[in-house]
């Protein structure tokens, strides 16, 4: 039996299970039952209520496939970040390039997102848009859920959710004062503190205040040319929100946020055997790298919103207001070789706008019903970009400023009790301005050669919609069938400088599906799955060469596949969640791909090709997680045993599909005791990827070699923590 298929029988045989056995469970919020194994036990696994229809539903009664960490569930699996949740998210994968996040969802996403442009998963937290990829690295100490929505989700939530969007939820000030502190110690010398402190101020004013902070003081690895030390990272997040309540119909939340995270990355190395230009092999371990540049990312990032709540007899009309900034600077060796052949030194500046005013109805009836204006303005690109190239220095800047106004509506009706239609429409208009200063070339004679400045217009104008029928079998298992249309923008390569600007044209995407939502065994398990199938055009894909970004359109793929949620709760004290995602992905069309070939000498040649038949880049066909939460009463105190084990059995880093990420796991677990389930002390012993598995976070080719940067190795560690 080949090693892909063992882990596809393993995953088979656990689910059969799973419906035999009252006991077995897919995340959905699979771990968010463990948060209430004490209040409601004899309840079986909780509800959850989301907002993927941006109205407050029970999980189980919305038509979309849904994944749902609650804040709780977050912390026992010891995921810091928003990287981390895909261990525990089918059908959702994470690259880095440089820093930056690329979410993709079902295989759609985007591998690089910057310069101005965005990536094809959205990022929403507490309703507001986050537009830099950059500034998409969340710490998690004050989260009350993250919800991944599949699929498009244009007709509510825009243009830039094409493959689905991650939906990050805060915590809500409260009247009562409480709040929570933590420090922490592990390995590579990592320390870290939070807090997490809310109360009322008046009778109709409350506030919170989160603060965290986390260094890695030791690196995973070297840089062997010059001893210093890589992939180590610190970070502070500051948040703040103020929640005021104006008499019995208004609702006024006021947030602010600032961040930093450095990080002594990206360090890039090239891929164990292959042969680079220098035809010196590397010889340093997983974690290290030999690079004549070091490395050095620092990204300052903060923002604020007003969200205006009035609650009307029949809806709640809301305000939403918001503005975020970003500046990051990455320094990087873009050959990832110990000779100066390319090395980049970027400033990337990001700054957006945005407007949403939302009509939803409350009041009861077969008909519900949303009704939405949005706008959005932003400005972001490169304020500095200086690339060494010997004997050649080259400095250019560039940006793109946005527009984009839209208006959606999407409305359901109750047929009967037990069915539904759902219909909606979004109109989205945007304009897209280039204006690039031009490059400098500076010889190493000192001359300089100066090309044109660039400045152009693109517009795109395009509706998406949605339609779903969804049924209920019975009062705990609903059906349901849907198609969405979703599209992103399209965009101006920034780094590119010829006579006339270069720009990529919107990508489309048609998906149909069919899912089922369930609790059964007297809630004692839930069930959630869906299957469907994608007809992708257009589609945005990125490629480095010589350490520039450049965006490129393929013509078009089919991708299909499966996806399931299991939670099950077998009895009070344990809760068991099983993730699992099929994705079958293909170019059905692709003419002028970036196609790579190893040279005798090293490095590597670069050629425009056909990839027809070649799968997605980052679309693993197989990913499987296993959690295990289980909770011992030790008098007025629990011990609690966390585990997450995760498998992908890998996937292609490009469309020419030479290069392969293979197959990996992952294993993290905790163990931890409190004095009391609700208030006093914890103490946590945890560990991170516990195996030391080497997998990519970035892989790609390069003229020089094929280049990785690992994704970050074991970690263990203690937390010490209070609640009040």
């Amino acid at each position: 039996m080949r090693p892909g298929n063992r882990h596809v029988w393993l995953a088979a045989t656990m689910l059969a299970s799973a419906l035999a056995v009252p006991g077995v469970a897919f995340a959905q919020a699979g771990v968010a039952a463990a948060d209430g194994a004490g209040d409601d036990a004899d309840q079986g696994i909780v509800d959850i209520v989301v907002t993927a229809q941006k109205r407050s539903e029970r999980l189980q009664d919305v038509p979309i496939a849904v994944t749902a960490l609650s804040g709780e569930a977050l912390a026992s699996k010891g995921m810091a970040s928003t990287l981390d949740i895909a261990v525990a998210t089918p059908g959702l994968t994470y690259t880095q390039v440089t820093g930056a996040i690329s979410p993709r969802i079902r295989g759609i996403g985007t591998s690089e997102a910057r310069g101005g442009n965005e990536n094809s998963v959205a990022i929403y937290v507490d309703g507001v848009y986050y537009a830099s990829s950059n500034s998409s690295i969340l710490s998690l100490n004050n989260i009350e859920q993250v919800a991944v929505l599949k699929g498009p989700q244009g007709t509510l939530f825009g243009r830039n959710a094409t493959g689905g969007l991650i939906q990050v939820t805060t915590l809500d000030p409260k009247q009562d004062f409480s709040g929570r502190a933590t420090a922490t110690y592990g390995s590579k010398d990592r320390i870290g503190a939070s807090l997490y402190v809310t109360g009322g101020l008046s009778d109709q004013l409350a506030a919170d205040l989160a603060i965290s902070y986390d260094d890695q003081r030791d690196g995973f690895g070297h840089n062997l040319f010059n001893g210093q030390e890589v992939n180590k990272t610190e970070n502070l997040s500051v948040r703040s929100k103020w929640k005021l309540d104006i008499g019995d119909a208004t609702t006024v939340k006021l947030s602010g946020d600032y961040g930093t995270l450095k990080d002594a990355g990206p360090a890039r190395r090239p891929v164990i055997g292959s042969k680079s230009v220098t035809g010196v092999p590397f010889n340093g371990g997983a974690f290290d790298v030999n690079s004549n540049f070091q490395p050095a990312y620092r990204n300052e990032q903060g923002g604020g919103s007003v969200d205006l709540t009035h609650h009307f007899d029949m809806f709640d009309l809301v305000s939403l207001t918001a503005y975020r900034r970003s500046t990051t600077d990455v320094t990087f060796d873009a050959d990832g070789l110990p000779v100066a052949l390319v090395q980049a030194n970027i400033r990337f500046k990001d700054r957006q706008f945005s407007q949403e005013f939302q009509a939803v109805s409350t009041g009861g009836g077969p008909f519900s019903w949303t009704l939405g204006l949005y706008y959005f303005s932003a400005k972001g690109g490169y304020d500095r970009a200086v690339l060494s190239l010997p004997p050649a220095v080259r400095t250019f800047q560039g940006y793109q400023r946005t527009t984009s106004p839209a208006a959606y509506g999407q409305a359901s009706y109750k047929f009967t009790d037990a069915t539904s239609l759902t219909l909606g429409l979004r109109y989205s208009a945007e304009t897209r301005h280039l204006d690039a200063s031009g490059m400098i070339f500076t010889r190493a004679t000192g001359t300089t050669v100066t090309t044109p400045p660039l400045t152009d217009k693109l517009t795109a104008k395009r509706p998406t919609w949605r339609v779903a029928l969804d049924h209920r079998l019975s009062p705990d298992v609903l059906v349901y069938a849907s198609y969405n249309r979703g599209f992103k923008s399209g965009g101006f390569n920034t780094t590119t400088f010829t006579p006339a600007s270069e720009f990529f044209a919107p990508e489309k995407l048609d998906a149909y599906e069919v899912g089922i939502k369930s609790d059964l065994l007297d809630r004692r398990l839930r069930f959630n799955a869906s299957g469907y199938y994608y007809n992708y055009s257009n589609i945005q894909l990125a490629s480095i060469v010589n350490g520039l970004l450049r965006i490129t359109n393929a013509a078009r793929s089919k991708v299909y596949g499966f996806d399931a949620d299991i939670t099950a709760k077998p009895v009070d004290q344990l809760t068991l969640s099983i993730g699992l995602s099929y994705i079958n992905s293909q170019f059905a069309s692709y003419p002028n791909a970036q196609i790579s070939t190893p040279l005798p000498a090293g490095g590597n040649a670069i050629v425009a090709g056909d990839a027809k038949g070649n799968e997605l880049p980052f679309a693993p066909d197989w990913t499987f997680s296993l959690g295990i939460d289980y909770v011992v009463p030790l008098g007025q105190g629990n011990l609690t045993f966390s585990s997450q084990y995760f498998h992908s059995d890998g996937w292609m880093a490009e469309p020419d599909n030479r290069l392969k990420q293979k197959p990996y796991d992952l294993l993290n677990a905790s163990l931890s005791w409190s004095l009391d389930h609700a208030k006093g002390i914890a103490v946590t012993a945890w560990a991170k990827n516990l195996t030391n598995e080497v997998y990519a976070a970035t892989l790609q080719t390069q003229n020089t070699t094929d280049i990785i940067v690992p994704a970050p190795g074991r970690t263990l560690g203690a937390t010490l923590s209070y609640k009040f």
